[in-house]
């Protein structure tokens, strides 16, 4: 039990990391953050979401216990998911832009 829930830890630190790569490399390309680069990375993090979501179905698979896990993970990607999306909006408003779907 102990390892699958070392696995499911590592994989769900490794699920945000296009989102945080590409956060980084926005943030210091010496420009500031454009609206173009906020919609790049809410798509890349609704990659990671989606990345997620594959994880739960694959762990599943593997051991009851690890779906169980990655199930709890997903279901707290999903809470993030509208507050995250709601910050997005925000961060788009106030560069004058048009809000993501």
């Amino acid at each position: 039990m102990k390892s699958v829930s070392l696995s499911v830890f590592a994989a769900l630190l490794l699920s945000g990391c296009q989102t945080g790569t590409y956060m980084s490399s926005a943030a210091t390309d010496g420009d500031g953050v454009t609206c173009a680069e906020i919609y790049q990375a809410f798509q890349t993090y609704e990659q990671d979401r989606q990345s997620a979501a594959a994880w739960q179905q694959l762990s599943t698979l593997i051991s009851p216990e690890a779906g169980a896990v990655a199930a709890r993970g997903a279901e707290k990607a999903a809470q993030y998911y509208e507050s995250t999306k709601a910050s997005v909006n925000l961060a788009l408003a106030v560069r004058g832009c048009q809000p993501v779907q």
